[in-house]
């Protein structure tokens, strides 16, 4: 028996429009230095340092701070100099340990449509499956560029003696599916293949810090295809910098679409890191500043940032949420997420932060979820008017018909007790 779905959920803003140009595909950042202008057409991960030798700007010190996530365009990225030994801001913001002694997400299959995830990485050891290359063909185990790696042990990396980080959901199986080269390109409908291979594979929760301007019929189809399977979508929205003054950066697909969960970054005071118009419709924030993550090799780790690793919190939340509640469909989860949210001031969903900002252990064990919640803050106290100065006289009339109906039920109740006692001669 299929479960029922829940209504459309309610979106800001009015009607989701694709509005404006923008690259084709573009992937969120995950680091924050200065971005390096690409010497090749074609979209690529913006906002990272120059490949492996850049590492060498770093001196590598035992429980040092980790660096940046450096960029692959001069050769795959290695291991960390950095340590993280204390736990990030967004382990301790999202607090997962809470949720473990009730779930790890057991038995969930996470998707993490990227650049790849390795298997080789401190704390997703046993974690990560063969995946799929739509790239080259083949499995996509192996992760030159460190982007998916970075993504999925937000997701599912396990603990690690002598490190702060830890994933959301450390029993959560990863699905890599690679769409990026070993450049940082994305080529035409790489992402389409992605989410259908992800969907082929059986995932429970597909996770994409991907999107684009302008999807074509295609990539609809393949969004429309993972839902109707049950999967949960998890999609960062955009964080491309508007081109010109008082122009809005295009809205991202499938961020946009409504049986999407579109996620937004939040750093550590509170503020959402993007400025996304009404039609990017966010629907939560979640921490992604001052984060970190494991690296491709190595005990290591580097620094990331941006929507992308928001949504992978996100997508480990769903993951958790998928395990423990497994009687939910993807629409449910989604809702549930949602509505557990630690909701903006007023109580209701906002342009650029939607429901608020994700609430791990609410969303996990919270036993009743109605539609709509309470506002932050008390109950409003209410005061009742002063009664007005009574007429003597009307007072008494009150009083002396209240007892004529009280005389009038009692003798009725004795009629009905005497007429029953002779039905029954009085018998019990």
């Amino acid at each position: 028996m299929s479960r029922p779905a829940l209504p459309s959920r309610r979106r800001l803003g009015g009607a989701r429009r694709l509005a404006g140009a923008g690259a084709a595909v573009t992937l969120a950042a995950l680091a924050t230095v200065a971005p390096v202008e690409p010497a090749h057409a074609g979209p690529t991960v913006p906002g990272l340092v120059p490949g492996e030798r850049q590492l060498a700007r770093y001196a590598p010190a035992p429980n040092s701070e980790p660096p940046p996530l450096p960029s692959a365009k001069d050769g795959c990225v290695g291991e960390s100099p950095g340590v993280a030994v204390g736990p990030p801001w967004p382990v301790r913001r999202t607090a997962p340990q809470a949720v473990w002694p009730l779930t790890r997400g057991e038995g969930v299959l996470v998707a993490v449509v990227d650049t790849g995830v390795s298997a080789a990485a401190s704390g997703l050891s046993g974690a990560v499956q063969r995946g799929a290359d739509v790239v080259r063909q083949g499995s996509a185990d192996q992760d030159c560029v460190g982007r998916g790696t970075a993504l999925a042990g937000i997701v599912a990396a396990r603990p690690v003696t002598g490190s702060g980080f830890v994933g959301v959901a450390p029993a959560a199986q990863v699905l890599p599916v690679r769409i990026v080269d070993g450049q940082g390109r994305l080529g035409p409908g790489a992402l389409t293949d992605g989410i259908r291979a992800a969907t082929e594979a059986g995932a429970d929760v597909i996770l994409l810090g991907v999107g684009t301007a302008e999807p074509d019929a295609a990539l609809r189809a393949a969004v429309a295809a993972a839902v109707r399977r049950d999967i949960v979508l998890v999609a960062a929205v955009s964080d491309v910098k508007p081109s010109g003054a008082g122009q809005r950066s295009a809205p991202w697909y499938p961020a946009s679409d409504d049986n999407v969960l579109a996620v937004g970054g939040v750093g550590s005071d509170g503020a959402p890191t993007e400025a996304s118009p009404p039609e990017a419709g966010v629907d939560m924030l979640a921490p992604c500043s001052g984060a970190v993550s494991v690296a491709p090799r190595g005990n290591g780790h580097y620094s990331v940032g941006g929507p992308a690793v928001a949504a992978a919190y996100v997508a480990g939340a769903a993951a958790l949420v998928r395990a423990y509640h497994p009687e939910l469909n993807q629409a449910e989860v989604r809702h549930r997420l949602e509505l557990t949210a630690e909701h903006p001031l007023g109580g209701q969903p906002q342009p650029g932060v939607g429901y608020g900002t994700l609430d791990l252990y609410e969303a996990v064990a919270a036993l009743e979820i109605g539609e709509e919640r309470l506002p932050a803050g008390g109950p409003a106290m209410i005061t009742l008017p002063e009664p007005a100065p009574s007429d003597p006289a009307k007072a008494i009339a009150a009083a002396t018909a209240a007892a004529i109906v009280a005389i009038a039920a009692a003798a009725y109740v004795s009629a009905q007790i005497v007429k029953r006692g002779r039905r029954r001669q009085w018998r019990p």
